[in-house]
This record gives C-alpha cells, sequence and structure tokens, in this order.
C-alpha cells in the first residue's frame, strides 16, 4: 500500500511485480528507501546536499531494488521518482552551484584563467609593439619618423577614447588647465618615444632590448639624488652586471652603429626623466592609469605635428606615395602599433590587478626574453657567440634586478 502511494505521489508509474523471496526482498528495501528521502509528498527530513549525501551509501547498499532517481531539493521538499533495475536508474547526488566547495573551485579557476590571460596579453601587445616598430623604422626606407610617431599616437588616443565611450576605461573629461599641468610630462613622453623609434633605424632588437636596461641605473641616480632614496647592495651589483653585458656585447656588436648608440644613450635620459618627473608631477596632480594615457597621446599631437612639419616630412611622404612606398600594409602596420600601444596599457592595468605588482614585474623581466629571440629570428641579426653570452649576461643583471626591487617591496622598502 505504502508503494502504491509513493508511485502515485511520483507520476502514477506502478511498480514491476518482483517474484519469489528476492523479489520480495528488492520490493521492501525500495519502500524503506523511498519513505526515507520523503518522496510521497510530504516534506525533506534532510534539507541539505551534504546530508542527502551521507544516505548515499544506503542506496548503494540496496541496488538491487528500486532506486531513486533524480532526487533534488526544491522550495525545501524532495521530489524525485522510482524506478527498478529494468529501467537502469540510479542514485544521482550531483554537486550543484549551491555547494560552497565547487563555488570555491569555480572562483578559484576564473582568478587562474583572468591572471594567465592578462600576462599572455601583456606579453604579446609588448612584443608586438617593439617589432612592429622597428620593422617600420629599419625594413621601410621612409625617413619620417615623427609622422609615423603621430599617425600611432593618434589611433592610441581615438582608441582610449572609443574604449572610455563604451565603459571598458573611464578616466576624468579633458581640462585645459591639467592638460597645461601635464605638458612638462607629455615632453619627456615624446621625447622618450622618437629617441626610441629613432634608434630602432640603426640597432638591432636585442641591443636595443639590453641598452634600454641602463635607463634603470639613470632613474635610481635620480631617485637617490631627488628624492633620497637609498640604493642596496644588490641594486649596485645588478647594475655592474647589466653594464658590463651591455658594453662588452656593444664591443662584439657586428653591426655597430655609432649614431644609433647615441640615439638610445638619449633615449634612456629621456626615459628615465620621463619617469622621474612623473614621479614628482603625480603628487600634485591627480590622473588615473588612463587618464595619463589619454593626456601623454593626446598632448603629443600638437607636439610631434610640429615637429615633423619642422622637418620636412610631409614632402617627404609626399615622395615616398609616388613612389608607391606608403601601400596599405604601411599604413595597417602603423595603426596596429598604435592599437598595441593602447592596448599594452590595458594589459598592465589588468595584469596588476589580476595578479600583483610583484607577478608584473617578473612578467616584464622576462618579456625580454621573446622580444630578443624573435627580433633575431625576424630580422635576421648577426650575432657571434661572445655577443650572444654577453647579451645574455645583462639580460640576467635585468633579473637581478627585478629580484632585488621584489625583495625591498617584502621587507616594505621603496
Amino acid at each position: 500500500r505504502n508503494d502504491e502511494q509513493c508511485f502515485e505521489a511520483t507520476g502514477g508509474r506502478q511498480p514491476v511485480a518482483p517474484e519469489g523471496v528476492a523479489g520480495e526482498r528488492r520490493r521492501r528495501s525500495g519502500a524503506r528507501l523511498a519513505s526515507r528521502f520523503a518522496v510521497c509528498g510530504g516534506p525533506a527530513r534532510h534539507n541539505s546536499i551534504g546530508n542527502l549525501a551521507d544516505m548515499s551509501t544506503t542506496a548503494a547498499e540496496t541496488s538491487r531494488g528500486p532506486k531513486v532517481v533524480g532526487i533534488e531539493l526544491e522550495d525545501g521538499k524532495a521530489v524525485g521518482g522510482l524506478s527498478t533495475p529494468r529501467n537502469r536508474a540510479f542514485l544521482d547526488f550531483r554537486p550543484t552551484l549551491s555547494d560552497g566547495a565547487t563555488k570555491a573551485e569555480l572562483e578559484t579557476s576564473k582568478t587562474v584563467a583572468s591572471a594567465t590571460l592578462s600576462c599572455v596579453m601583456y606579453v604579446s601587445c609588448s612584443t608586438l609593439m617593439v617589432l612592429a616598430n622597428k620593422w617600420l623604422a629599419s625594413t621601410l626606407n621612409v625617413p619620417a619618423h615623427v609622422s609615423l610617431l603621430l599617425m600611432q599616437n593618434g589611433v592610441a588616443t581615438f582608441a582610449v577614447a572609443l574604449c572610455k565611450l563604451t565603459g571598458v576605461v573611464d578616466y576624468a573629461r579633458f581640462d585645459v588647465r591639467l592638460a597645461t599641468q601635464w605638458l612638462p610630462v607629455n615632453v619627456c613622453f615624446v621625447a622618450m618615444l622618437l629617441t626610441s623609434f629613432v634608434a630602432m633605424r640603426y640597432l638591432s632588437v636585442p641591443m636595443i632590448t639590453i641598452f634600454k636596461q641602463l635607463a634603470n641605473l639613470i632613474t635610481v641616480t635620480g631617485e637617490y639624488y631627488f628624492f633620497g632614496k637609498s640604493v642596496s647592495k644588490g641594486v649596485v651589483l645588478s647594475f655592474v652586471t647589466m653594464i658590463l653585458g651591455a658594453l662588452l656585447a656593444a664591443e662584439n656588436d657586428l653591426a655597430f652603429s655609432f649614431v644609433g648608440y647615441c640615439w638610445q644613450a638619449a633615449n634612456c635620459f629621456s626615459t628615465s626623466a620621463y619617469v622621474l618627473y612623473l614621479k614628482h608631477a603625480t603628487r600634485t596632480i591627480q590622473l588615473s592609469k588612463f587618464g595619463m594615457v589619454f593626456y601623454n597621446n593626446l598632448l603629443s599631437l600638437p607636439l610631434l605635428a610640429f615637429i615633423a612639419i619642422g622637418n620636412g616630412e610631409p614632402a617627404t611622404l609626399a615622395a615616398a606615395h609616388r613612389r608607391g612606398l606608403l601601400d596599405g600594409r604601411f599604413f595597417a602596420l602603423n595603426a596596429l602599433a598604435g592599437t598595441f600601444g593602447m592596448l599594452l596599457n590595458l594589459a598592465s592595468v589588468w595584469c596588476v590587478s589580476a595578479t600583483s605588482a610583484t607577478t608584473y614585474a617578473v612578467v616584464g623581466a622576462l618579456n625580454k626574453i621573446p622580444v630578443t629571440i624573435l627580433g633575431f629570428l625576424l630580422f635576421h641579426t648577426v650575432i657571434s657567440k661572445e655577443m650572444g653570452v654577453y647579451i645574455t649576461m645583462s639580460l640576467c643583471g635585468g633579473f637581478m634586478y627585478s629580484y632585488e626591487k621584489f625583495r625591498q617591496m617584502r621587507q616594505g622598502g621603496k
């Protein structure tokens, strides 16, 4: 009678008549199981997934009898149905999102995925931007570097403004007074971009990569002189390693260019000037990360346009266009380089927020490896064994510098 009531409550299905003593035993065990899980319409005696899971052993022990299938909790009541071995039913205790452990695992998985993607995006944008600018500066025979930067910064300005309109990023509206205060920083920013772009015309990507690290030496010296920051022995040792490796690599550079190294030296000084003045300016000027990106790119446009016109580059571009050098590939790659520059800022912010400042710095240090290797392979750079050893030595000095900075941050140093 109890079985009949249970089957009526679960859809009116009738039990299969068992035969013999074994069948009677299966019928009674099925009735007990159905009564225990309160599938006859009454309230569930166990209102949590954990309590139901404790009963899975009972279900397994009565595997020869009718089983409860699809048991779930709805509004505090257990619902489900009965079946027989002939229907191959089973007791299903699948975890749902209400399970705390499952939610924690899901959140952990999302965090790891976000951190991994942010690091990959940061490395990819940084590498692609360097390689694209190297190709534009050295492969194309168009001596109009300022105009190329003008196009790239125009694309970056449009891209960051579009991101603000779509809600991807946010920063304060344009303010003339704020732009005037930010102008000295922007002058250093333009000098940093321009000297780097011109140096790429003369030097190989591996040499540019290791000499860019020497800007850290000038920056640390400026911080010690202007801001009174101390320098640890580990930082000094890393600088000695970087400088020694860079100088020995330059001595063994088979494509040595004095003009190129002069431009690279100017880039190191302008980079340090930008970093130091930025640190000073941000004490009085409140701008978000993307506010800086917007003002830097926007304010650079009139400066670059003035320099390009004074340098006679419009006539150079017109002559190059008549020779067929300014094709669709040229404009597409230049637009991509500007887009990569804006995406690099997005990726850097995402990487820091998804991981930590330490991880971001580690990724930035390790990023020099693929840039060096790809620059060597794509542009057919001739490197001797000695030069390769000294380049590696200088890169190791950069890793030592990053490690020393991590150690100081963990100890509360600045």
